[in-house]
């Protein structure tokens, strides 16, 4: 069962905190505190001591310093579970309070894998809705560290209301065709940061056409398949034209066409007070020729007080197959009506309805009833003409009794109770009834 925080109330302005875990995770929280746009509390959580040493955020916690010594869990889940459960305390801390927390982490390696599900039980026991953004790694990291992130996506998933999963192989396309190692990474951090963004602004911003977090999860939740994310923000005569182009040219939507597949889609657009319906209108009609009949869709417009505000575009979409509803039961088929048998003399009739019973009739003995006549049976087809048998052959019986005695003629024979006992067995047996 899906329950939802207390904010619904617009009036009242969300706690929101971002938990970065891991390297990935403290990275992203350091783009976030950078960012102006946003007002969200950070929280650094990593076994690497010297990340947290350069991190920015706002909170920092040294994850199981007993257990790693500030040296990191060395690729291990486990070593990562363990340092979670020594500093549950302080995870806790870290969470308490917050309406909205985002858990932030690059999975497949020790730390994100292994305290992932420790720290979104503590964010959700202590009543906050949570929404995991993570990613997997890339494909030449090896196989072993796709399935620890693989088991820590199912774990996580778990205790989070929504998740958003993205792959680094896939965001590695928003970089140059050539690129370095850090514009790669950077370029990571960049999408994921617009995606916290994003979100947050959707659920915060005021407009005509606002959207709440059970829309939000309506569409996070409606598929079994990989996230979409695209933002874009533009300014100029052709703004939002242009911003729609730049959301759908996200690696992660492919230009649109990976929307076909999309069983959810959340649209929002943010922008000046002079964002007018018919860029709304243009918009919303040339999505529409990527998303299919059948997907779940929510618009949600906001206005921001600048004159000079850009027009911004995002998407969010989940894929897979959408969860349909329950089916009506269906009815088992009526059961056939037994033949009607005339009544007999001075026997009311029975009722046409099954429901209407008919009145009971003083108890009297009910005389015989003719026997019913039996219906007539359908003449079977005659059998197939087959070919007359063979005529079985009789063995005769060979004649056994003995002709003569040979030289054994003139010797007496051995009679005893009538029987010659010099005849062989079998056949003086043969003859005798048994």
């Amino acid at each position: 069962m899906i329950t939802y925080p207390r904010f619904l109330d617009r009036s009242q302005t969300p706690v929101v905190r971002l938990v970065g875990l891991g390297n990935a995770g403290v990275h992203l929280a350091d783009r976030v505190s950078m960012s102006r746009s946003l007002d969200i509390e950070t929280v650094a959580i990593n076994s690497d001591q010297q990340s947290l040493t350069s991190s920015v955020a706002s909170t920092k916690i040294s994850l199981g310093p007993l257990t790693t010594r500030g040296l990191g869990a060395g690729g291990d889940p486990e070593i990562g579970l363990d340092a979670a459960k020594e500093s549950l305390a302080d995870i806790e801390a870290a969470v308490d309070g917050a309406d909205i927390v985002f858990l932030c982490g690059g999975l497949g390696g020790g730390t994100a894998s292994g305290a992932g599900s420790c720290v979104a039980e503590a964010a959700k026991k202590s009543g906050a809705l949570l929404i995991a953004i993570l990613t997997s790694p890339f494909g030449f990291e090896g196989r072993r560290r796709s399935m620890q992130a693989a088991l820590a996506l199912q774990e996580i998933s778990s205790h989070a209301d929504a998740v958003i999963h993205f792959e680094n192989d896939r965001m590695a396309e928003l970089s140059a065709p050539r690129p370095g190692v850090a514009e790669t990474f950077s370029a990571c951090d960049q999408i994921l940061a617009g995606c916290v963004e994003a979100v947050v602004r959707l659920i915060s911003a005021p407009g005509p056409m606002g959207v709440g977090l059970p829309d939000l999860l309506s569409v996070l939740q409606c598929g079994d398949g990989a996230s979409l994310f695209g933002t874009a923000c533009e300014r100029g005569d052709n703004r939002a034209h242009e911003a729609l182009e730049g959301a759908l040219a996200s690696p992660l939507l492919d230009r649109g066409r990976l929307l076909d597949d999309a069983a959810g889609l959340l649209v929002h657009i943010s922008g000046p007070p002079s964002l007018s319906f018919a860029e709304v209108g243009a918009v919303m009609q040339q999505i529409s020729r990527h998303v299919s009949e059948s997907a779940i869709l929510h618009l949600g417009v906001s206005t921001l007080p600048e004159a000079d505000a850009p027009v911004t575009v995002a998407l969010i979409a989940k894929c897979g197959k959408a969860r349909s509803l329950p089916a009506a039961p269906v009815k088992p088929p009526a059961r056939p009506a037994p033949p009607a048998v005339p009544p007999a003399a001075g026997e009311p009739a029975p009722s046409l309805l099954a429901d209407d019973p008919a009145p009971a009739a003083p108890a009297q003995p009910t005389p015989p009833r003719p026997p019913v006549p039996a219906a007539p049976r359908t003449p079977k087809a005659p059998p197939p003409e087959t070919k007359p048998a063979a005529p079985k052959v009789k063995q005769e019986t060979l004649q056994f009794e003995p002709v003569a005695r040979g030289r054994f003629e003139k010797i007496e024979p051995t009679i005893v109770e009538g029987e010659d006992l010099d005849v062989p067995t079998f056949l003086r047996l043969s003859g005798k009834k048994r």
